[in-house]
């Protein structure tokens, strides 16, 4: 979403493209706050969150919440449309100069009156230009006469006071292949339709405390892999049991427990198979259906694809036999790990599948002795062919190359050439820190302060032929901070462990005798305790002046 635009830079909100496209790998499309209902053990009775510009909570029975819901026409209990549309700003409301809302009051865009753009809200220029224009009180926002906003995900009900000639409709929730199982689930578990929450089924009950802990209940997947549903559904068959947790756009969450009847069960198989192993998971992730039913009898589901996009991807039937040809051990030997993890800022992370080399290319990267790591990084690079790649690595240095060069040309004890050549091949880097000490003083009312470190460092760098060599960094440093604020630091490279250690140990000890050296010139320093001086001050680090 455009943020809002200080008056010294970009004059305009202008579209970015004529073409509306929402690819299927991107995260979850942007959704707006529906109406969130809480149950009525968590807050009574019945809460709601209504979408901007009414915010806040608000009892169901406050006729300002039914004057709301009569306005938006839906009231979040039942699914439903909702569409994007290209719609003129001629048509919408203006409740005041540097404000744009439908008739129903959803707010679109805001500006103050010294920005030069307006900050949009669910929505994005597609032709045409906006800016906030005018001077002193005449500010307004304006736009030029062929604008169009696409308006994502809007309620069909909202645009029921809007002339039909006055938008086009670019795409339907309804074309969604999984509109129907997310409208029963909707219904019959509780989960979300896209930016509604519903109350919970009228069966639901608190969930027992510590049933996280349970290995008797199943995850089932509600969204295609890497798409965010805001919610979690668990099952445990043995005590047809169901757990439903959903995440608001208010900071609160909802958790209950629901009998598991057929009705439900039915509904957990079909989102199990849907977003799981369905031909749509496979595309979510940039697979073609060929690809698909050549992976449909292995371990490469689609949510494992999707955990491999930050390495590489499956589109084809070719890239499938090229994944599966080789076992995730083979892949490792040639530097490309597609074993699953479970770190979450993996999984995070908005993996795109045009930005991921195939398997087959993949493949024939690994072949010509070219791990992941540097494949990514050479593809970022503007490669965008196995040929290309190869070529470029042939004569473009590594990160872990430059890494070794830095470290070498800020040491103040020489490398041998012979070592530093070879670093200069590195394909690999990892560091491991051995020892480290830090002593910090500060004073207790303010960041008046001064401090000294140092840290033994082991480098291991991973060469072309397989080959490893190390380095051992001594590093030591000082920081104070009175009126200005100054530091410094020095590095000595070993390529012996046992030199590096000897001077480790010197360098710790001349470091902690030049701090004792500057504690005593400042207990010399304060004033006596009749002084009036703050006598007596410590030290953050706990370190207080006797006297």
């Amino acid at each position: 979403m455009p943020q809002p635009v200080p008056a010294s830079t970009s004059e305009r909100v202008t579209a970015q493209s004529g073409v509306v496209a929402v690819p299927t790998w991107k995260n979850h499309r942007p959704l707006r706050a529906g109406f969130h209902w809480q149950p009525t053990w968590s807050l009574s009775p019945y809460c709601v969150h209504a979408p901007s510009p009414y915010s806040g909570f608000a009892d169901c029975a406050d006729p300002g919440f039914e004057e709301t819901v009569a306005r938006l026409g839906r009231d979040g209990r039942r699914p439903v449309e909702h569409l994007d549309i290209l719609l003129s700003p001629d048509r919408l409301h203006r409740p005041s100069a540097l404000t744009l809302s439908l008739p129903t009051g959803e707010l679109l865009a805001s500006a103050q009156a010294d920005w030069r753009a307006p900050q949009l809200h669910g929505c994005t220029p597609h032709t045409g230009e906006l800016s906030v224009e005018g001077t002193a009180d005449s500010r307004r926002i304006t736009w030029t006469p062929s604008a169009l906003l696409l308006i994502e995900d809007i309620p069909r009900t909202s645009l029921d006071s809007l002339p039909a000639d006055s938008y086009s409709i670019v795409r339907s929730g309804d074309s969604d292949p999984a509109d129907a199982l997310r409208r029963q689930a909707f219904a019959l578990l509780g989960t979300r339709y896209h930016g509604d929450i519903p109350p919970a089924p009228d069966d639901a009950v608190p969930a027992e405390p510590g049933w996280e802990n349970s290995q008797a209940f199943r995850h089932v997947a509600t969204d295609y892999p890497g798409l965010s549903s805001a919610a979690e559904v668990f099952v445990d068959a043995q005590r047809s049991t169901l757990i439903v947790r959903r995440f608001g756009y208010d900071g609160r969450g909802t958790e209950y427990a629901l009998s598991l009847t057929r009705e439900r069960a039915d509904v957990v198989d079909h989102m199990a198979e849907e977003y799981g192993h369905s031909l749509t998971a496979y595309a979510s992730v940039g697979a073609g259906q060929d690809a698909a039913r050549a992976l449909l009898s292995t371990s490469w589901t689609p949510a494992a694809l999707r955990r491999l996009l930050l390495v590489l991807r499956v589109e084809d039937a070719n890239d499938a036999a090229h994944l599966t040809v080789r076992t995730p051990e083979e892949w490792l030997r040639d530097g490309w790990d597609l074993r699953a993890t479970d770190d979450p800022q993996v999984l995070l992370q908005n993996a795109d599948p045009r930005q991921s080399w195939r398997a087959s290319e993949a493949a024939a990267l690994a072949a010509a002795g070219i791990p992941a790591d540097r494949a990514r990084e050479l593809r970022s690079t503007g490669c965008r062919s196995v040929e290309a790649a190869v070529a470029a690595h042939a004569r473009r240095p590594t990160a872990a190359a430059r890494q070794a060069r830095e470290l070498v040309e800020s040491s103040q004890t020489p490398v041998p050439e012979e070592i530093s050549a070879r670093l200069a091949e590195a394909l690999e880097h990892q560091v491991r820190e051995v020892e480290t000490w830090r002593r910090d003083h500060r004073r207790s009312c303010g960041p008046e302060g001064w401090g000294v470190w140092a840290s033994l460092t082991h480098h291991t760098f991973g060469l072309r032929d397989g080959s490893v060599r190390s380095l051992w960094d001594v590093a030591n440093g000082w920081w104070a901070i009175s009126d200005e604020g100054e530091e410094g630091q020095s590095r000595c490279l070993f390529t012996d462990e046992h030199r590096a250690r000897d001077s480790w140990q010197s360098t710790l000890s001349a470091l902690q005798e030049y701090e004792q050296q500057m504690l005593r010139e400042q207990l010399v320093l304060l004033p006596a305790p009749d002084d009036d001086g703050p006598a007596g001050e410590g030290f953050e680090d706990g370190t207080t002046p006797a006297r």
